[in-house]
């Protein structure tokens, strides 16, 4: 439909809230918007490349819900996190609190929870390519370079070391350490990876899942605090990059946790509803841009001359 219109489409990190964006892409694929190509940040990165190895959301859907069921998901030790959703009764802060003193008690003396090898087995599950060149459409994953700050974006070679390194939770993760860098996820950097795709389309659609602090109660111990301290400063960076998109999408995940995969149903679901609410007003801002895009044909010599003879 729009294959004069070059799409890019920006998928942000958020863990489990990454299944917002298998929900957007099917209703978009329902509407004929197929994206040119598409930039990865985090869950983003894992759910873009799912899709740029399929072309079909429903199957990256299904892969994706079975994955979430399996015991190689289990295996990657989402329970030892912390879940700040609020729950009174008295077992889940007992709970919570044992979780909190692990992480804690952990914390002091190792850089990660669980080893990256165990996210390359998810990945190696879920993509039907191993390299980007492999891919039905480009692919751009980010990364973030601890030592510098700076962001790290990939496009070419070992597509699942790439996932990885953009999925590489801080302090969950083993960090990869490659030629001087530590690299972990690309969402310190690039919450919404909006700027890779500047200057490669036309159109720039965001899914923007990050957890914003509207509707959290109000912050109470060190964990809490810390967790709302970035959440800020990623709330502010992201909105400044989402501005030098042409159009965002927010699903209304109620900025569950990004470890609530236990959840995913509900995050497929207000994805989907969060596309068709802006359905018609992407269509039409699309169609608009489309118009604005048409090229006039360049004059040569002889239809000057045409011009002259017969006008």
């Amino acid at each position: 439909m729009y294959k004069n219109l070059k799409i890019g489409l920006a998928l942000g990190g958020g863990g489990a809230r990454g299944a917002c964006h298998i929900g957007v892409l099917r209703v978009l694929e329902d509407n004929g918007i197929i994206p040119d190509v598409i930039a990865g940040t985090s869950a983003g990165s894992m759910i873009g490349a799912m899709y740029a190895s399929e072309l079909n959301a429903k199957i990256v859907e299904e892969k994706y819900m079975k994955h979430i069921q399996s015991e190689n998901f289990k295996d990657l030790g989402f329970r030892y996190i912390p879940n700040s959703e609020k729950d009174d009764s008295i077992f889940s802060q007992i709970v919570k609190q044992i979780k909190n003193q692990y992480v804690l008690m952990v914390s002091s003396n190792r850089k990660s929870i669980i080893k990256n090898e165990r996210l390359s087995k998810a990945a190696n599950i879920l993509f039907e390519a191993d390299r980007f060149e492999d891919l039905k459409i480009p692919l751009f994953v980010s990364a973030t370079d601890l030592i510098t700050g700076n962001p790290i974006i990939y496009k070419t070679g070992n597509l699942v070391d790439a996932v990885v390194q953009s999925s590489t939770i801080p302090g969950f993760v083993e960090p990869t350490y490659q030629n001087n860098r530590m690299l972990v996820d690309g969402g310190i950097s690039l919450p919404t990876p909006v700027t890779p795709l500047l200057g490669e389309c036309d159109f720039i659609i965001a899914v923007n899942i990050t957890r914003g602090i509207t509707n959290q109660p109000e912050p109470n111990n060190i964990f809490e605090i810390l967790n709302r301290s970035r959440d800020v400063s990623i709330g502010q960076l992201n909105k400044y990059i989402l501005e030098k998109s042409n159009f965002v999408i927010k699903p209304e995940h109620n900025n569950l946790h990004w470890s609530a995969f236990d959840q995913s149903d509900e995050f497929l679901e207000v994805g989907r509803k969060a596309a068709l609410d802006s359905i018609e007003n992407l269509l039409d801002t699309l169609d608009l841009n489309l118009k604005n895009n048409i090229k006039p044909i360049k004059e040569t010599f002889w239809t000057k001359i045409k011009k002259r003879l017969f006008s």
